[in-house]
């Protein structure tokens, strides 16, 4: 199993026109035919004016061979790429495996929390371990996945969680429980990206 995390950064101002053209063309045309969609979603805390889109593939191959059908599909050609590539600014790709079987949220509702750590080299493992196994409750029990990366910096470890939407913003970014598991494990890790996502009305997950 493999998933795939696709970072696009757009244009100031312009968000809001990429999510539209994305939930009316792209998703409703690619279903599930060229890679099955978990989440899609806007964020503009962390990172700013971005898009964030979770897909599963059964594998590298199977990756590459569907994104190569895709390529060739005139509404992809003709009526998605025209008008949603003028409005990126920058487009990221991470090719992730998960620890364990992922586990979403079972109802809607909520805003998810993406951290993302680049691990000191040959500490990813253990790093990516410890989040997976030996978190304090309050925060597995939000937990969502747990991935290391199959491309690009493979020194990175991506985690994802969830909260009600009710939880108030700044206390999900700022958990006493995640400053424990920093200052005890900090020594494993070289830097963070931490953003928080809300999904989109398409998103399989919310």
């Amino acid at each position: 199993m493999l998933h795939e995390l696709r970072f696009y950064e757009i244009a100031a101002g312009k968000l809001a026109d990429y999510v539209n053209h994305a939930g009316t063309v792209a998703v409703p045309f690619r279903g599930d035919r060229y890679g099955k969609l978990l989440g899609f979603w806007s964020c503009e805390i962390g990172a700013v004016n971005c898009v964030f889109n979770l897909w599963e593939h059964e594998s590298v191959a199977t990756r590459e061979a569907l994104r190569a059908e895709l390529s060739k599909e005139p509404v992809w050609r003709n009526e998605y790429l025209p008008h949603s590539q003028p409005l990126m600014r920058r487009q990221f790709s991470r090719l992730l495996e998960p620890l364990a079987t992922v586990t979403p949220p079972s109802s809607a509702g909520n805003v998810y929390h993406v951290r993302i750590f680049r691990t000191r080299a040959g500490k990813t493992q253990q790093f990516a371990t410890m989040l997976q196994n030996e978190l304090p409750a309050a925060l597995k029990g939000r937990a969502i996945g747990c991935w290391t990366g199959n491309s690009g910096d493979v020194n990175e470890v991506v985690h994802l969680s969830a909260y009600p939407q009710t939880h108030d913003v700044m206390s999900i970014m700022q958990r006493d429980e995640w400053h424990g598991v920093l200052k005890q494990h900090g020594a494993l890790i070289e830097d963070i990206q931490s953003s928080l996502m809300f999904p989109t009305n398409f998103s399989p997950w919310r």
